[in-house]
């Protein structure tokens, strides 16, 4: 993760010490700027010496703990390098989307972990094990590996190597303590932080018949005294939570790394079921595939995350549109404080980064799972909990509550819905005049492959089981489809299950929405992407001198590059 990747990445707000201008914060910025003059001119040992002076004076200076990591990389100072990454990515946790930037560390400070990977992936579908993977002394650096503990601990895992790599371990691991093998701190605490990555992506890795008989055996000597490491390996296959004798881990005693294991596992898994009383039913659900939509839901929150994004620059809803649509005329909303739907919430990490980068935005946010919004109740800050109400409803009852808003996002409910069109239509009745909209639909051109992994899955009839989705993803890979691995989605559960198995999936194309915006008086703002996406598209129309708010112009661009909007298209409106 070098410095132009993350400044690609994130625009970091600036801290209260800058903003008053006080002297702190001057000799903060002064000691910055010197330790990258340091960094430029080669003189490492004053650059490194510069940096940590700016964190003695702002521990949280994500930008100096990552470029500190970089210069004790150029020293092969591999160790020390790995905790600076590691707390670089704490401070900014929704860095770790740029996952491959990430693998690409780790295997810069522990080469042999890319040498590991390699052997896993050639050897596939055979585990191989830790001593066929590593050096017993290579293994125990990647075990003690600061990054690596804390990617596992706080992302699902995106990279199939990777996976494969970590699946084979995951084995190893259980026949060791089967068989009695030695423990050590570190040996627990890789297990440990393992057995959370699993948990995050919901036990998606491949399990082995032989894998279940080994779990059969240690559940029997689980039911007796279990060690940490029993305990710990346990949590690899199956969360804690499930167990019968569960309630007898939280009256224990455990080591640092098995009690944060619980924490994940049970105790917060306890806390989201007593919340389910206090979430507000505002609509009856009785649509089908609303029905059929809330109970994969219930049975699948989606997406589970574990951090907040941090250092998110406060604006006004006004200046992040002025920011992403330059050219493009709106009506300003003109107001310090206002009110914001969130039609189809989910487990509340986008309603977490809107209270952040939105000043004055008051939020109602809605779902149908109460599963996904006990979830999301459980993991807001206290710090932004008064300014989002969550609230289980049907969009398609919405207008009942007669409720007006000065802006709604829909950027993950209308694919889902039985007529796409004609849900958006019943949100635009909450719509205030001049109000804003973001709405994201999947493209009918983006998603073929995943239109044709759907119906490899039809044709098979294989129902969305856990079982399954581990077989599905496993057999696509050996495929041309393995394509599907540039979605994030594939790498957990849930996720893979809302990209593959979705009980109600509509896609679209931009000729049908021009349709619908003209029938309903909606102004196009345009398409938002990310950083380098905006950049390319804004040099592709000024260059040809089109309007950015031109949508044939943009069906044509999407009909000769197809991947153009590969995830959804992500479009802004104000309703006229």
């Amino acid at each position: 993760m070098n410095r132009k990747e993350r400044r690609a990445a994130l625009k970091q707000k600036p801290s209260a010490a800058r903003a008053v201008g006080g002297a702190a914060s001057t000799n903060v910025t002064q000691v910055f700027q010197d330790a990258l003059r340091l960094q430029h001119e080669h003189k490492l040992d004053d650059a490194i010496a510069a940096y940590k002076r700016v964190l003695e004076l702002k521990p949280d200076h994500a930008e100096a703990c990552n470029n500190l990591g970089v210069v004790l990389m150029a020293q092969s100072k591999r160790a020390e390098a790995s905790a600076y990454f590691a707390r670089s990515l704490a401070l900014i946790p929704q860095l770790t989307d740029q996952f491959a930037a990430i693998c690409h560390t780790m295997i810069s400070i522990v080469p042999s972990l890319n040498e590991a990977m390699r052997r896993a992936v050639a050897s596939w579908p055979k585990r191989l094990s830790i001593d066929e993977l590593f050096d017993r002394s290579d293994f125990n650096t990647v075990t003690t590996d600061p990054l690596l503990l804390h990617v596992l601990r706080s992302t699902p895992v995106r990279e199939v190597a990777l996976e494969r790599l970590l699946t084979s371990l995951r084995m190893s691991l259980l026949k060791e303590v089967l068989s009695g093998g030695a423990e050590n701190d570190s040996l627990l605490a890789f297990c440990c932080a393992l057995a959370e990555q699993c948990f995050i992506n919901e036990y998606v890795f491949d399990v082995t018949d032989g894998e279940t008989a080994l779990l059969d055996q240690l559940k029997s000597s689980l039911a007796k005294k279990p060690s940490p490491l029993m305990l710990a390996v346990f949590a690899l296959y199956e969360p804690l939570h499930e167990s019968a004798w569960v309630q007898g881990l939280l009256d224990q005693t455990w080591p640092p790394a098995v009690t944060a294991v619980i924490t994940q596992q049970v105790q917060e898994v306890f806390q989201e079921r007593t919340l389910r009383s206090q979430i507000p039913r505002l609509t009856p659900i009785s649509d089908k595939v609303s029905q059929a939509v809330r109970q994969q839901y219930e049975e699948n929150p989606y997406p589970r995350w574990v951090d907040v994004a941090t250092n998110i620059e406060a604006v006004s809803l006004d200046q992040h549109l002025r920011d992403l649509f330059q050219t493009a005329a709106f009506t300003p909303l003109g107001k310090t404080d206002f009110e914001m739907l969130v039609a189809g919430c989910g487990t509340g990490r986008h309603c977490t980064w809107i209270v952040q980068r939105f000043l004055g935005s008051q939020l109602l946010a809605v779902d149908l799972s109460l599963s996904s919004l006990c979830f999301a109740k459980r993991k807001t800050p206290p710090a932004f909990a008064d300014r989002i109400t969550y609230a289980q409803a049907d969009i398609l009852k919405l207008p009942a509550i007669g409720l007006t808003f000065d802006a709604i996002d829909a950027s993950g409910v209308l694919h889902h819905m039985a007529e796409p069109f004609e849900a958006w239509r019943l949100l635009l009745k909450l719509l205030r005049p001049e109000g804003f909209m973001h709405v994201c639909l999947y493209s009918e051109l983006g998603r073929q492959d995943v239109v044709a992994a759907r119906t490899w899955i039809t044709e098979r009839g294989l129902e969305p089981s856990p079982a399954n989705i581990r077989r599905c993803r496993q057999d696509l890979l050996e495929t041309p489809l393995r394509s599907l691995t540039r979605f994030n989605d594939y790498f957990s559960m849930s996720e893979c299950r809302d990209l593959l198995f979705h009980v109600q999936e509509h896609r679209t194309t931009i000729p049908a929405i021009k349709t619908f915006l003209t029938e309903n008086k909606l102004r196009f703002l345009g398409f938002a992407f990310d950083r380098n996406g905006l950049k390319k598209y804004r040099t592709l129309f000024v260059e040809n001198h089109w309007s950015m708010t031109d949508l044939d112009r943009w069906h044509d661009v999407e009909t000769k590059f197809p991947d153009t909007f590969s995830g959804m298209y992500q479009l802004w409106v104000q309703k006229i």
